[in-house]
Formats: C-alpha cells, sequence, structure tokens
C-alpha cells in the first residue's frame, strides 16, 4: 500500500479472505479427515505399538532404551500436547469458541493455524468459523494497509 498508492480497506479486505479462504480449508482438511474411515483404517495399520508411558519395557529390552532416546530428543512434545488439550478444551466451551478464534484471526494468539486445527475437531459450523475469521482477519490486515499513510502524515 505504501508504494503502490493502492486503496488500503479494499487491499486489507482482500487480504483477510484470501487468508480465510486459506484457514477455511485446513478446517475443512482437518475435519474430513478425522471423520474419515478410511483414514482411521490407514493409521490403525501403520501405528507402532504402545510404548509404556513410564519405566522400562516389562522386559527392560531395547524398546524402553528407544522409548528413552526418543523422548529425550523431544523435550517440548509434552508441552505441546497438554497447550493443544487446553485449546481444545476451551474451543469446545460455545461461548469461548468464537471469542478465542476471534482473538487468534485478529492478533495472532493462539496462532491461527493452531486454532484452524483444533476448531475443528469442535462443534463450532464451518460458516461461524469462516465468518469469525474474516472479521478478525480483514480487521488486522486493513489495519496493517492503513498504517503506513498514518506514519506519514
Amino acid at each position: 500500500v505504501a508504494t503502490t498508492g493502492s486503496a488500503a480497506v479494499p487491499l486489507g479486505l482482500a487480504a483477510g479472505a484470501g487468508q480465510t479462504a486459506g484457514k477455511v480449508l485446513i478446517f475443512l482438511g482437518t475435519r474430513g479427515a478425522l471423520r474419515s474411515a478410511r483414514l482411521r483404517k490407514w493409521l490403525a495399520r501403520r501405528s507402532p505399538p504402545p510404548v509404556p508411558a513410564e519405566g522400562p519395557a516389562p522386559d527392560g529390552g531395547p524398546a524402553s532404551a528407544r522409548a528413552g532416546r526418543r523422548a529425550a530428543a523431544l523435550p517440548g512434545v509434552r508441552s505441546m500436547k497438554r497447550a493443544g488439550q487446553r485449546l481444545l478444551a476451551l474451543l469446545d466451551r460455545p461461548a469461548l469458541a468464537v471469542p478465542i478464534t476471534f482473538a487468534s484471526a485478529l492478533v495472532g494468539i493462539p496462532p491461527l493455524l493452531a486454532v484452524s486445527v483444533y476448531a475443528a475437531r469442535t462443534r463450532m459450523g464451518v460458516l461461524t468459523f469462516a465468518a469469525v475469521c474474516l472479521a478478525g482477519r480483514a480487521m488486522r490486515f486493513v489495519a496493517v494497509a492503513v498504517a503506513p499513510d498514518l506514519v506519514l502524515r
């Protein structure tokens, strides 16, 4: 906007619409993947056997050593999993789902990509998600597009 002299509001709205279209595709893709019996069957055939959460394997063999090395190599996995579970619990509450999605679309906290994936696992409708996402993203990008004009004045 600063270099082209184009109108800030239409460009901000267009950017918000494009972002919303992408997030709705992620939302729908996640929702479809979660409901796909074919994908579930495929994952069930390829998933490794469960590894005990704590302590060595019953025989104390190489499986327990591999599990320990994996856990040590990925120290942030547990905290990320807990954060995802908390986000899902909050998004599953209808009174909080819309404000969280709007805040994510407007300021990016929590990241809208994560909200798009986790919201697909809740009861939130796709039209509600799209409308709230569009409102937040459009406001954000209009503000970003207007900012250079405010600074130049």
